[in-house]
C-alpha cells in the first residue's frame, strides 16, 4: 500500500488477524462438506464392492447350481477349530477376475498351512470398504492359526443359529438350526442352499453384509480368507446378544481369542468402538458392523445393494422365536416365508 508522500507500508497486524480469522472460518465451514463428500465417495465404493461380490456369488450359483458354503470344516469341534479350509471368498475368486490367485491356493491342505501363506495375505481391493480403513490394519496373526491373513469387510449370511454342531447347532447340513426355516441363511458351514430354496424371494433375503476389521493383530474379525463368525461370515446375528446391525451389547461377538484382544487394546476401546467380544467363548457368533453412520450395507440375493439402519425393526429374543421374528430376522432367514414390509428397511 502507498501512503501520503509516496510512503509504502504493508498490512497492519489487525488487518492480518482479520484475514486469518476469515480464512479460518471459511475452512471450518468447508471442512464438514469436504469430509461428507469423501465419505459419500467411500460409501459408493463400498456399495460397488458388494455389488461385484454378490454378482460373483450369483455366477457361482449359476455355474454349480448351489451357493458356495461360507466355510468348510473337517473336525468335530468346529467352533474351536483352528484348521481352516476354503471359504466362500476363495471359491468365488475366479468370478471376480482372480483366477490366478485361486490357482495359487493349495486347496488340498488347510488355508492356514504355510504353503498358503502368500495367497491368504493378498490384499483384495474388492474385499475392502474404504470407510473402515482395513488396509491400515495389520494382517491377522494368532498362534496355531498362522500369520499374514489379509483383511476384508464382507461376510456371507450363514445362519441365525450358531457356528456349532451341538449348541444352537447350525454348522453342517444336519444341524437343527440349519434345517430350521427360521434360522437358515444362505451360505452355511459344509452346507448351502440352492436358488430354489430361498423361499422368501431373492429380493427379500440378505446374501452378504458388512464386517469391520479387527482392532488388533489377534482380532480375527474381518479376514477374507479365514472361515468363521466375524471373519468372513455372519452367524447368530439376529439372536442372543447380537441382535441386528452394529450390535453394541457386551460380548456381542463370540469369537476365539477374545481375551487376547482385550489384552491388546483394552475393554474400554472395545466398548467405545461397539466391538465387544465374549471372553472365554468359542467361535459361534459374528454380527454385521460398519463405520458408516447409522447402519450397514447389505447385498440381497438378487444382487441389489441396500442400506439397513441400526434401528431396523427386530425381535428381542435371545433365541430363535417365530413369535418374536421381525424385519431383521426375516431378512436373514431364507425360508421363513413370513411377510416383509419394504417400508421398514
Amino acid at each position: 500500500m502507498e501512503g501520503r508522500g509516496g510512503e509504502k507500508h504493508g498490512f497492519t497486524l489487525v488487518e492480518l488477524l482479520v484475514v486469518i480469522t476469515i480464512i479460518g472460518i471459511l475452512i471450518a465451514l468447508l471442512l464438514p462438506a469436504v469430509q461428507a463428500a469423501r465419505e459419500a465417495a467411500r460409501r459408493a465404493q463400498c456399495q460397488n464392492n458388494l455389488k461385484q461380490l454378490s454378482l460373483a456369488v450369483l455366477n457361482y450359483e449359476s455355474t454349480y447350481k448351489i451357493f458356495p458354503p461360507s466355510a468348510y470344516f473337517r473336525n468335530a469341534n468346529v467352533d474351536t477349530d483352528t484348521e481352516h479350509w476354503a471359504n466362500w471368498v476363495i471359491l468365488i475368486l475366479p468370478f471376480v477376475e482372480q483366477q490366478g490367485l485361486y490357482n495359487s491356493f493349495n486347496l488340498s491342505v488347510p488355508i492356514s498351512s504355510d504353503v498358503n501363506r502368500a495367497a491368504r495375505g493378498t490384499i483384495l481391493s474388492v474385499m475392502l470398504c474404504p470407510s473402515d480403513g482395513g488396509t491400515n490394519r495389520p494382517p491377522f496373526s494368532r498362534s496355531g492359526e498362522g500369520d499374514n491373513w489379509a483383511r476384508g469387510n464382507y461376510g456371507a449370511n450363514a445362519s441365525l443359529g450358531a457356528y456349532h454342531t451341538s449348541w444352537r447347532a447350525a454348522a453342517g447340513p444336519t444341524g437343527e438350526r440349519w434345517l430350521s426355516p427360521y434360522s437358515r441363511g444362505i451360505m452355511g458351514a459344509n452346507a448351502s442352499v440352492t436358488m430354489g430354496e430361498i423361499r422368501d424371494g431373492t429380493s427379500n433375503t440378505i446374501l452378504l453384509g458388512e464386517l469391520r476389521t479387527g482392532l488388533a493383530v489377534v482380532d480375527r474379525r474381518g479376514v477374507w480368507a479365514l472361515s468363521g463368525p466375524g471373519s468372513s461370515s455372519l452367524w447368530m446375528h439376529g439372536s442372543d446378544d447380537a441382535i441386528g446391525p452394529n450390535a453394541c451389547t457386551g460380548g456381542s461377538d463370540n469369537i476365539l481369542g477374545c481375551s487376547e484382544i482385550i489384552s491388546a487394546v483394552g475393554q474400554d476401546t472395545l466398548n467405545r468402538e461397539c466391538m465387544t467380544c465374549c471372553n472365554g467363548c468359542s467361535s459361534t457368533q459374528g454380527a454385521p458392523r460398519s463405520r458408516h453412520t447409522g447402519g450397514v450395507h447389505v447385498a440381497m440375493a438378487d444382487g441389489s445393494v441396500r442400506f439397513i439402519s441400526n434401528f431396523v425393526e427386530k425381535g428381542t429374543s435371545w433365541d430363535i422365536d417365530p413369535n418374536d421374528f421381525l424385519t431383521w430376522q426375516r431378512l436373514n432367514a431364507s425360508a421363513d416365508q413370513m411377510p416383509l414390509d419394504a417400508s421398514k428397511y
